[in-house]
């Protein structure tokens, strides 16, 4: 019996000298999210997975951002598993680390998965119409029984990234290269898909205001806006047909083909299309303003011209009336 305890004691000594290792809680997914917002502003969203596959339970994790000064959100859009936990900040070289700590800590064999969503500032830098960030992508810290060691990487690690520019901002220089820059919701999106990212990568990114992707984003916006309002007009009974047919060649001139020359750097033609693009939504709306006619859901008839089957009672009303007059006028007569 006295062995035995002896035994159980050195036990809970060794996991208090030696907690988990690095290799006994790993980083299943590390998904950075950033939107770079006109005036610098970097909001970033990080979707997490963590593996614990140690003896003892996980009690946190902890990474650095790269930024002096970081504001959490905890809204439930941005964050998920992230009720009741304790986050602290610290500032250290390079930045600000977030660390957090869990309400109940995950248990041998269990993952952990949430988003943790904050703003940082002096982070991506604005020089006059030229941004530059640099996002390095760490290995997050596990926390167990009060001390931090670097997680685990599978190889089937899930680690992917974009980051969202202003409107009307391009890349001029970018590394590691990206999966694909895309153009989503009228900013440039470039995306890093796990075969083109690792942890120890650092990602940099220089752009700056163009003129023609600003022209196309205007343009854009404008169509959008006509389109709900010959959208809005339909559903009121309005006969928009004529507008649709200059908005759908609105819409072919700027996104297919003034886009289209802008991905292949012929800002000359890029150009022309959008100005091909601004004719057809002038007359778009030429047309919606001059849309006075109402289509009759039944009949299919223009309800804004009058119904001879109205127009027939009326006459004939008239008419007899006209008639009664008159003979009561020659009745009267000496």
């Amino acid at each position: 019996m006295v062995a035995k305890k002896i035994i159980v004691y050195l036990m809970v000594l060794l996991l208090t000298a030696f907690p988990a290792s690095a290799g006994d809680v790993s980083i299943n997914k590390w998904v950075l999210n950033l939107t770079v917002h006109d005036d610098g502003i970097v909001e970033e969203v990080i979707q997490i997975e963590i593996r614990n596959d140690g003896a003892v339970p996980l009690d946190g994790f902890s990474f650095v951002v790269p930024a002096s000064v970081v504001t959490m959100i905890y809204d439930f859009g941005h964050t998920s598993s992230f009720t009741g936990q304790v986050v602290k900040q610290e500032k250290v070289p390079g930045g600000t680390r977030i660390t957090l700590e869990f309400n109940r800590s995950v248990d041998a064999g269990s993952n952990w998965n949430g988003r943790v969503g904050f703003n940082a500032e002096k982070w991506a830098v604005k020089d006059g119409s030229d941004y530059s960030i640099d996002i390095p992508v760490e290995v997050p810290q596990a926390i167990v029984s009060d001390k931090s060691s670097p997680m685990a990487v599978p190889g089937n690690s899930d680690v992917r990234s974009q980051v969202f520019l202003p409107k009307g901002v391009e890349v001029t220089s970018i590394s590691p290269e990206p999966f694909r820059i895309l153009f989503q919701n009228n900013v440039m999106v470039p995306t890093w898909s796990p075969d083109k990212l690792a942890f120890g990568d650092t990602i940099s990114i220089e752009a700056s205001v163009s003129e023609v992707l600003g022209k196309i984003v205007e343009t854009e916006e404008k169509i959008n806006e006509l389109s709900a309002r010959i959208d809005e007009a339909k559903k009121q009974g309005f006969d928009v047909s004529n507008a649709e047919i200059y908005l759908d060649n609105a819409n072919k001139y700027n996104n297919n083909q003034a886009l289209g020359e802008y991905w292949k750097k012929d800002n000359t033609l890029a150009l022309e299309y959008v100005g091909y693009a601004n004719d057809e939504l002038e007359k778009a709306q030429d047309s919606l303003s001059g849309a006075g006619k109402k289509i009759d859901e039944t009949t299919g008839a223009d309800s804004s011209k009058q119904s001879p089957g109205f127009a027939l009672p009326v006459l004939l009303l008239a008419f007899i009336l006209s008639v009664l007059i008159m003979k009561k006028n020659w009745i009267s007569k000496p």
